[in-house]
């Protein structure tokens, strides 16, 4: 989460609307703020669950004191009450859609300050049989196909992050 929120322009934070915050969506508002945050659209799904007209809006007003004490007074929440048909309504979709349409977006100090790849594709350069042989337990090597973006890339010799999985040394470039 703290790696996409680094590069990411916008994230469509979903909030199960019948469960509320669940402590991922607290992390994520809370960790990223300190690399340069991005735009956070909240989006309330599930409504359709809640039966009762006022309790429905006591959910609404309480998840939305909630996602503003979170991210700021005023921040975008938008409500998808439910699905019809495997979607949810349209002018739900349309309203949320042209939102996003017309935002306008700052530049955020990571993406400005280090190098990092939106990754095409990956290939793996270890032959299947030598993995199967052993049990998974070689070392492996992996071809990164993209577009890199931010600064300079310095290309071989350069440690890259990778999520999940941690710093690496780059052979070739």
């Amino acid at each position: 989460m703290i790696d996409v929120g680094k590069v990411a322009d916008l994230v469509l934070l979903m909030i199960d609307g019948s469960f509320g915050f669940e402590m991922e969506t607290s992390e994520f508002l809370t960790i990223p703020q300190t690399h340069g945050f991005p735009k956070v659209i909240g989006i309330l799904t599930h409504l359709d669950l809640i039966r009762s007209p006022s309790s429905l809006h006591l959910t609404k007003k309480s998840l939305k004191k909630r996602f503003w004490t979170e991210i700021h007074p005023g921040a975008k929440l938008f409500y998808l009450s439910g699905m019809l048909n495997s979607r949810y309504p349209d002018t739900e979709i349309l309203n949320l859609s042209r939102f996003i349409g017309v935002m306008k977006f700052r530049p955020l100090v990571f993406r400005n300050t280090h190098p990092y790849i939106y990754v095409d594709r990956l290939q793996d350069l270890i032959p299947p049989e030598l993995i199967r042989t052993s049990h998974s337990k070689c070392d492996r090597g992996i071809s990164v196909y993209g577009y890199v973006q931010g600064t300079n890339w310095c290309g071989q010799g350069q440690k890259v992050h990778i999520p999940g999985v941690g710093d690496l040394l780059v052979r070739e470039y």
